[in-house]
């Protein structure tokens, strides 16, 4: 079998393709002449025994590949891929988004990794959570006497003071039975403290254009307390003389420039509130009764936002804990109303 070391050994084809004589061989520098004896080396032994594989990259010569054939378009076909092309690349323009937002690709990651590829069922919806207080009960005044001009300080025949029902709630006769609902009676409403002591302090009143005496006010009362000069005509109002130690309310002076105060009782709601409760009946009465529903009645302000602190703090155990609304259980108080047990349990019915 001939290798391609003894074809070399032969003749081999120069440059120009004349044939050069063995000679030529003595021009290869020593380390050509030790590759070919290598190669031959190799190409003997794996002659004898019998795996003959020659060399074919001997002196840096390698086979010519075959080169991979275009198949040449015509200049039609070639126009039309083109534009096939160009119309493929502007439904892309159309379709995709030009510019991706980086949250919205987080999402899709996070989203993704939670999502299990043998279950691609979407979740059913989530219903809304319950609210933490459920909804107070609307309850309609009864209609009641028309009132004439001049007769706002007619007095009607006095009605029976209200009793207490098992509850705890004041039961006024008539059109307010049900809707006028305060557990505290003036009295203990005063003696348990209010408005830091200071309600019938002397006093100016701008709707009167007069000053107001204590003395007079606290005379008129329908019941006495052992401490007036603390709990009713202190001249200077103090939170520690309320019941929860805390000042709530603003002053005379503002209720009047809010426009709440009537002149036939000119110090406020808890004036009225004392006679109302003693009996006596006027045309103010149902603009008061609706002040108090907006505070204290089942959709009152004042007592939905108590209940939801309560709720936050651990529901009916924090009725016990006082610190927990103290400025909101002290406006509650000024309007004879206090948030008890009876009253959370009442609340949570929706009463």
């Amino acid at each position: 079998m001939t290798t391609l070391a003894d074809e070399i050994r032969q003749k081999q084809p120069s440059i120009d393709g004349s044939v050069e004589d063995d000679e030529e061989m003595n021009e290869l520098d020593e380390y050509e002449r030790e590759r070919i004896a290598n190669i031959k080396e190799r190409d003997d032994l794996l002659a004898s025994l019998g795996l003959s594989t020659p060399s074919k990259n001997i002196l840096g010569i390698t086979p010519k590949s075959k080169p991979n054939k275009t198949p040449t378009l015509s200049p039609a076909e070639a126009r039309r891929r083109r534009e096939l092309k160009a119309k493929e690349a502007a439904l892309r323009r159309e379709v995709e988004p030009t510019r991706r937002s980086g949250r919205l690709a987080q999402r899709e990651v996070e989203m993704k990794s939670l999502v299990d590829d043998d279950d691609l069922t979407p979740p059913p919806p989530t219903s809304k959570p319950k609210p933490l207080i459920p909804k107070g009960k609307t309850i309609q005044l009864a209609p009641g006497p028309e009132y004439g001009d001049g007769e706002e300080q007619a007095s009607y025949e006095p009605a029976p003071r209200p009793t207490k029902g098992g509850d705890g709630r004041l039961v006024f006769e008539g059109r307010w039975r049900g809707v006028f609902t305060p557990n505290l009676t003036p009295e203990e409403m005063f003696s348990g403290g209010a408005f830091g002591g200071g309600f019938f302090a002397d006093t100016y009143s701008n709707i009167l254009k007069s000053p107001m005496k204590s003395s007079i006010d606290i005379a008129s009362l329908p019941f006495t307390l052992s401490s007036p000069t603390v709990l009713l005509s202190n001249p200077d109002p103090d939170g520690e003389n309320n019941r929860f130690r805390v000042r709530a309310g603003q002053s005379l002076q503002e209720w009047e420039k809010a426009g709440w105060i009537w002149r036939e009782d000119p110090r406020g709601w808890a004036q009225w509130y004392v006679r109302f409760w003693e009996g006596r009946r006027t045309s103010d009465d149902e603009r008061q009764v609706r002040r108090w529903m907006k505070v204290a009645g089942p959709t009152g302000r004042f007592k939905r936002a108590l209940l939801k602190k309560l709720m936050q703090s651990g529901g009916k155990t924090a009725v016990e804990d006082e610190d927990v609304g103290a400025v909101l259980r002290q406006c509650l108080w000024q309007w004879g109303y206090e948030l008890n047990e009876v009253e959370f349990d009442k609340a949570m019915n929706g009463e």
